[in-house]
């Protein structure tokens, strides 16, 4: 609630805090933070004054989803691929066994080639016992 200008001054006086506004319901002095609703003259010092306290659904933050789950966000990824190949101009790779026979057959040099050496293992010297005698 808006405070007129002659509290405003009592407050100051009496406090030593100039104050504008206060919390409809409890009389709090609001400062930067308040509540208010859209629409609604009302203002609040917090989400309990303004009657909030009964919402148990908090909105998730970040960026809105576009997709409510997994299922929808899959089905549109497909929808997207299928209207793609299905355009003038796109066409899928084709695989040709008479060219890639030979190639998946062949075993390559360099993986039965290995990289590096095996290092040879030192002996350990046994060591000599010393002992001190007092």
């Amino acid at each position: 609630m808006l405070l007129a200008i002659q509290k405003s001054y009592e407050h100051l006086a009496k406090y030593g805090c100039f104050a504008r506004e206060i919390c409809d319901k409890c009389g709090t002095v609001l400062g930067a933070v308040r509540y208010t609703r859209k629409d609604e003259s009302g203002v609040w010092c917090s989400g309990e004054c303004r009657g909030d306290v009964l919402r148990s659904v908090r909105l998730k933050p970040g960026r809105p989803r576009k997709y409510k789950n997994a299922d929808q966000r899959r089905a549109a990824k497909t929808r997207q691929q299928q209207d793609y190949r299905l355009r003038f101009g796109v066409e899928k790779t084709v695989c040709i066994q008479s060219e890639t026979k030979e190639l998946q057959t062949q075993e390559s040099l360099l993986s039965t080639i290995p990289l590096t050496r095996p290092l040879p293992t030192r002996k350990q010297r046994p060591r000599k016992c010393v002992s001190v005698s007092a």
